[in-house]
């Protein structure tokens, strides 16, 4: 009873050390992630940028709307008398993507922040489960000299092209370790390609990386269970979430989600 006591009181306290973190960043690697929603119909494609913001023990991912958000609802947060308010949300940018991701050089776990409506979720998932195989083969791409390593992660395998001009062990997403930053990476079915199109030099203070509200701190398979669940029952779930939809629109919604059916990992 004591040790699970322990557990639970040091797990609270690295959630709140987390929420309180501040990190200092200097470089943001900008991606263009060409994905593929519906495994179904292949002419299909959708596109949206992402940013790996790192410094030299840290990194955090995340799409570059969802960047972009969460610093106007830290700039209302910060001054409720400013002209942007809540009201404005409904244009504020929109994301397909609501994951961070959060690589630390010191540790052997990412930590994954995603959410289903309005519930916030958090679990760590061991680096090790991405095992790379490098081989001799190079190319170049957009300038900069690379080598191929392949990988099998979520379901899918990996065709990754890496560059040692660029001396940081990340990626996008959650790939990271190998000698080099990663330029380009691509499922072998090329369902969701993330490719280097921008690199430059930050001087950023990220505060907001964990949630304030509505927090979970949950395991990898938990998580990926309720979003299905949620997938399955989507009206059922969004009214438990507060909110309502029209009995006329409610198969448009169900038909919109049925389509989301190839997330980047399939197990």
């Amino acid at each position: 009873m004591i040790q699970k006591f322990i557990l639970v009181f040091v797990l609270i306290i690295s959630i709140n050390i987390e929420a309180q973190t501040k990190y200092e960043l200097n470089h943001k690697f900008t991606y263009l992630l060409t994905y593929q929603s519906d495994s179904t119909i292949t002419y299909n494609k959708q596109s949206e940028e992402m940013y790996l913001l790192t410094n030299e023990n840290v990194s955090i991912f995340q799409s570059k709307n969802g960047y972009l958000k969460d610093s106007l609802l830290l700039a209302i947060e910060n001054d409720p008398t400013d002209e942007l308010s809540m009201a404005d949300i409904s244009r504020f940018p929109k994301t397909q993507f609501h994951s961070k991701i959060l690589k630390k050089n010191s540790k052997d776990s990412i930590i994954v922040y995603d959410k289903i409506i309005t519930d916030n979720f958090k679990y760590l998932e061991d680096k090790g489960n991405i095992k790379w195989k490098i081989t001799s083969d190079t190319q170049t791409i957009n300038g900069l000299k690379c080598q191929k390593a392949t990988t099998s992660y979520g379901g899918r395998d990996y065709e990754a092209w890496f560059s040692n001009e660029i001396p940081i062990s990340d990626g996008p997403y959650k790939f990271s370790g190998l000698p080099g930053l990663i330029i380009k990476i691509s499922d072998s079915k090329n369902h969701y390609v993330f490719e280097l199109i921008a690199k430059s030099k930050i001087d950023l203070t990220y505060s907001k990386l964990e949630p304030k509200k509505n927090l979970f701190f949950t395991t990898k398979a938990v998580f990926f269970d309720k979003r299905e669940d949620f997938k399955n029952n989507v009206i059922e779930r969004i009214a438990q979430s507060g909110f309502i939809i029209d009995d006329k629109y409610k198969a448009k919604v169900r038909q919109k989600f049925r389509k989301r059916n190839n997330p980047i990992e399939l197990e």
